[in-house]
Parts: structure tokens; C-alpha cells; sequence
């Protein structure tokens, strides 16, 4: 078998009547020897096609935590992780298998027309058991038509992350990626929830102007509503939604609103209107989409007309009330739903996902800023101008309600390992909370700010990392300053390109991350992170942790290393350095600066800006 091939295949009804393609067999193999891999020394790395799977590392025949994130998925809520068993690992647009030194990048360059689907088989060890690779089809071909798969390629490599990131460039070639300014911005959610109010709003917006806060949008979160209406405001908001449009714009800012358009709650008029716009089950009941204690019905976006529908509403918001920055949630709806039957059976569910997005992006236009929260990936290149990379999160390292259930650490995660997506959008890591609250407020354990120290310092790296959105969520009103002056790391925004040290590693959550400002030479990051419950950790730094493929330094230089948080600096080191840092806690990070040539760079500013 030759290792490195680029597979389209062609699929044509050559039938007098209608033809069912389902899934589409692309690529298959039974053994890693196939691959040219060792089965005793070979890793595998798994996407997913939306923010709550967990993209992650794990190494065939070792039935680890690690193999069993790969399995499983993180709870919308970001409190621990989804049941995960059997022995099918599900992988989409990128898998890799093997090591550093040898590895087989799996890739796919579509999501317009279909989905695809990895499937790594493992038996009861862990051991790998076979591979095989579908597109999504899953639609009727008319007489005489016919279809093309998209572009999926098997790329042999001794470069990982080279090839990852050509890859990634490659996708977004030729595609009109919208480079907008990154906001910062201020959302309501991940502390009034569902509770928000008009007074709730007004009373932040003048805590940002009092405390000179440099957010750019101010974005309200579920929770403005009536369910029971067709997006109009609930009791909670006793003026109209162009008014507080206008209100966040007095105070500089761009007014931002959450919207969910895929569901509607089932009492909705637009039902009434439009019975058959509801995704039916093939019993023909609806099918129901719950969340937050709410039931809704899910839109069938197979049908046109529900694309238009999608793009006066956008054009309202936007145009008639002013909202120039959209948070569109639960927009997985109808591509997870089970046992249903879409309407226009000559259509995948991409290509009807992409063409609902695209109309509300009409009806909102190029000049607003469209962040997807819970939608597909693939199909959305092109189209969105951020989305986000991982579950909720919580001001919490470990779920106060799940025993043992991580929360920080998955999250962390998810942003870590998309890392190559911010080619395609500004990734959104979500909104950082970092206030001090062991009592909950409102009913609702999103109030909580149970971060120590040292867990502030990596959710506030976090944000740099991801190289998008920097979003938060505080009681302005109530925070201290001693936390709030954390911002002062990572605003303004300045765009960072990210990596990862040794992806294929043996690491469950990633440890050391690679950073380089765009558009800066001659200046290197490395961030460092302890995830150890218990020990504190004292590593050793070399040249080779902040070169890579990608980013590289010459060995005839002389550089300087600085500590950020142990405000430590050594100069004129040579290629062979190695140097010891002081101490890293439990969950604490740090970031070091690499200087390329000799400089009189004095200590960072522990006040100051990440990038120092």
C-alpha cells in the first residue's frame, strides 16, 4: 500500500430511480504495519467535530485516562466527561497515529459537502485493531446524478507539526477568512446566567467605565428572552432591545447578544406558523432538544424556507436593534438529533448546515462579528469569525458536583489541542473567571470563583494561548482588584501562533506550549504548565523546547531566557543551555521569554503583559 495518497471518489445513480448513498468507505486498514508504524511504539491523536468532544493523545495497547478521553466526550457543562466505553474511537477532519520521528496524518480538507467520520478500532488492551475512514453522505442521488467525496489525504511524515500546520494553511487557502479586529469581550452568562437582568447590565457597563476596563464588546447571554416568543425581551428587560443596543454604545462598546437559531421552545409561535419546519423523528413525533430545563424543538434546516427565516431575523438584530456582535449557541441541534428524518432527503446535513449558517450571516452582513458556539467546524471555514474551542467552563479546577471530575484541565485541553484551527477563525476558550466566591449567588453554581493563586495564573494564560478571543464574565461591582489586575497579562490582545511540545508525548494533558507573536522576530515563548495534584514541579529548559519545525533559533546565537512569574532571567546563554526554574506549584504556569541576541532586557513585569 502506498502510505501517501490524496482519495476522491465518485459516486454516480446510474438507476432509473432514486439511489440512498449512506457512508462512503474512503480508506481502510487492518494493521499499522499497513502505515509503515510500530504497533509497540505508536500514539494516536483524535479531533472531534464539535467543542464538547475531546480532542486528545493516547497510546494503542495502554487502556489509560488517556485512551479513555479519546473515547469519550466533556459535559456541556465543562463539570467532568461523558460516559465513554467500547473499543470504537471516533476521530474527523485530523487524526494522526504513530510518533514524533514517524507518524501518518490523516486529513481532511472539505465539510461543504459532507462530514467524515475515523474510526480506530482497539481491542480489550488497547491495542490497535483497525482503521477505517467514511464520508458522511447520507442522502438520495436523483437519476443520472452524481456526487464527488471531498479532498482526504494520507500524508507520511517525520515533521508533525509542520505538516499539521500546512495542512491547516492549505485548507484556508482561497477561502475569504475574515480578519477583523479580536475583540475583547465582556459576556453575561458565567455568572448571572439565566438571572440577568436590564439593571444587572447597566450596572457593569458603568463598573467597565468607572474601573477603565478595556473590553470592546458587551455581550448579553442567554437569559434577555422570552422562551415563549420569536427572540423578543422578557420582564427582566422593561425596554426594548434597541435601547439597550444604544445604551452599551454610550458607553463605547459594541453591543453583543447571545441567540440560539436552530430551537425554539416548543410553545413558540413560529411553530403555530410552521408545523412543518419541525425536525420530526422517523415516528414523526418532534424531535426534542432539552437544555437548561427546557424542552425546545429543533428546526428542520433542510428546508429552504428556514433559511430565509434565519436571515430576517439575523437583519433584525443587527439592523433594526444594533447588535453588531452574534453568540450563536446550540447550533449542534439538529446534527446530533437521533432517529430523525430531514424533510429534503437530496441534501446532507452539511451541506443544509452550511447554507443556514451562510443565510444568517447574510442577514446579519460582513461587517458583524459572528461567533459560533457549539456548531460543526469543517463546514464553517469561510463563514464565522470565531468559534469556540471547548465545552463551558467553571471557576473551578475540579467539579463541585462530580466527584473527581476535572473541569479546568478538559478545557484547558480542548483550546490546547485545536490550536491549528485559529488559522481558520479566532479560537474562543471562553470566558475566564477569576473572582474569589466560595458562597454560591443566584441559585446557581456558576457564582462560584473557587480558584486558587495558582489556578488563576493558567486560566489567564489559557486566553493567550489559544490566540483568539480574549471573553469574561465578573460581578464588576464586587471583584477585587488584586484579581482583576490579571487582565493587565493579556490586554491588549496581541496575536500569538501556538504549538505544542512533543504532541504525540505520553502527556495526558498537554505541559509545555510554544508561542511566537505575529509579525515579531527574534522573540520566543514557552508557556509550562503543572497539572500535578499534589507535587510541585521544577523543570529544566532547553534551546529545543522553543525551537520546533515552525519555530526555529540558530545555534550560533547567544540567548536570554526570562521567567515571568519567577521573576528570574538568564542571559547570554548558548545553544546548549539548560536551565533550571524556580519552583512551579500544583496547577501554577509560567511563561519564559527567549531573546534572540544580546540585550540588556531587565526583569518582566510581573504588573504587566505576558508578552514582555
Amino acid at each position: 500500500m502506498s502510505v501517501n495518497q490524496t482519495i476522491i471518489k465518485k459516486i454516480e445513480n446510474n438507476t432509473d430511480a432514486d439511489m440512498f448513498i449512506g457512508d462512503v468507505l474512503l480508506f481502510e486498514v487492518q494493521q499499522l504495519e499497513q502505515l509503515g508504524l510500530d504497533p509497540n511504539n505508536c500514539n494516536l491523536f483524535r479531533s472531534g467535530r464539535m467543542k464538547n468532544d475531546m480532542p486528545s493523545v493516547c497510546r494503542f495497547g495502554v487502556r489509560d485516562e488517556r485512551m479513555t478521553d479519546c473515547i469519550g466526550a466533556v459535559k456541556e457543562s465543562g463539570d467532568g466527561k461523558e460516559a465513554s466505553a467500547g473499543n470504537i474511537i471516533v476521530s474527523d477532519h485530523l487524526t494522526i497515529l504513530g510518533t514524533e520521528e514517524n507518524a501518518v496524518v490523516l486529513a481532511f480538507s472539505g465539510g461543504e459537502r459532507h462530514l467524515i467520520r475515523t474510526e480506530i478500532s482497539v481491542d480489550a488492551s488497547g491495542a490497535f485493531a483497525g482503521l477505517k475512514v467514511f464520508a458522511e453522505i447520507n442522502r438520495l442521488l436523483k437519476p443520472g446524478e452524481a456526487m464527488q467525496t471531498e479532498k482526504f489525504e494520507v500524508i507520511q511524515t517525520a515533521r508533525v507539526n509542520e505538516t499539521i500546520q500546512k495542512w491547516a494553511d492549505k485548507r484556508a487557502a482561497g477561502i475569504p477568512i475574515r480578519t477583523k479586529q479580536c475583540p475583547c469581550v465582556y459576556c453575561t452568562w458565567y455568572y448571572y446566567e439565566r438571572t440577568l437582568t436590564y439593571d444587572d447590565v447597566l450596572v457593569n457597563l458603568e463598573k467597565i467605565k468607572e474601573r477603565n476596563l478595556p473590553f470592546d464588546v458587551f455581550q448579553i447571554d442567554d437569559g434577555w428572552e422570552d422562551v415563549t416568543t420569536e427572540w423578543e425581551p422578557n420582564e427582566k428587560f422593561p425596554v426594548s432591545m434597541k435601547t439597550v443596543a444604544q445604551t452599551i454604545r454610550s458607553y463605547g462598546l459594541t453591543p453583543g447578544i447571545w441567540t440560539s437559531p436552530f430551537i425554539a421552545h416548543e410553545k413558540s409561535p413560529v411553530w403555530q406558523r410552521h408545523p412543518d419546519w419541525i425536525l420530526r423523528q422517523t415516528d414523526g413525533e418532534p424531535s426534542v432538544f432539552s437544555v437548561n430545563g427546557l424542552d425546545y424543538f429543533i428546526f428542520d434546516i433542510s428546508i429552504a424556507e428556514t433559511w430565509d427565516y434565519f436571515e430576517k431575523m439575523y437583519h433584525r438584530l443587527t439592523f433594526d436593534w444594533g447588535f453588531a456582535y452574534h453568540k450563536l449557541d446550540f447550533s449542534r441541534a439538529p446534527v446530533i438529533a437521533e432517529n430523525v428524518r430531514f424533510a429534503n432527503p437530496y441534501i446532507t446535513i452539511a451541506e443544509c448546515y452550511r447554507k443556514a449558517v451562510e443565510a444568517i450571516r447574510r442577514g446579519m452582513g460582513e461587517d458583524a462579528f459572528f461567533l459560533m458556539c457549539g456548531g460543526l467546524y469543517e463546514p464553517l471555514i469561510g463563514v464565522v469569525d470565531a468559534q469556540r474551542a471547548g465545552s463551558d467552563v467553571l471557576s473551578m479546577w475540579s467539579s463541585d458536583i462530580n466527584k473527581n471530575g476535572k473541569t479546568i484541565p478538559y478545557t484547558v485541553k480542548q483550546n490546547l489541542l485545536r490550536y491549528y484551527m485559529n488559522r481558520w477563525w479566532y479560537n474562543d476558550p471562553d470566558a475566564l473567571m477569576i473572582r474569589k466566591n466560595e458562597t454560591m449567588e443566584r441559585g446557581s453554581r456558576l457564582t462560584y470563583g473557587l480558584l486558587n493563586e495558582d489556578e488563576v495564573k493558567t486560566c489567564v494564560l489559557n486566553q493567550l494561548i489559544g490566540g483568539g478571543l480574549v471573553c469574561s464574565t465578573e460581578p464588576l461591582d464586587k471583584i477585587d482588584d488584586g484579581r482583576l489586575s490579571n487582565f493587565n497579562h493579556i490586554l491588549p490582545i496581541r496575536q500569538v501562533e501556538t504549538e505544542l511540545v512533543n504532541l504525540l508525548g505520553e502527556e495526558r494533558f498537554p505541559s509545555r506550549i510554544r508561542l511566537k507573536e505575529k509579525g515579531k522576530d527574534g522573540v520566543l515563548y514557552l508557556v509550562l504548565i503543572n497539572w500535578d495534584d499534589e507535587q510541585a514541579i521544577e523543570p529544566i529548559v532547553t534551546l529545543s523546547d522553543f525551537s520546533s519545525d515552525n519555530i526555529s533559533c540558530k545555534d550560533d546565537e547567544l540567548y536570554m531566557v526570562c521567567d515571568f512569574y519567577g521573576q528570574a532571567v538568564w542571559k547570554n546563554q548558548r545553544a546548549d543551555f539548560a536551565v533550571k526554574l524556580p519552583e512551579i506549584p500544583p496547577h501554577a504556569s509560567t511563561i519564559l521569554k527567549l531573546t534572540v541576541g544580546e540585550t540588556n532586557h531587565f526583569l518582566p513585569d510581573y504588573a504587566g503583559h505576558y508578552l514582555m
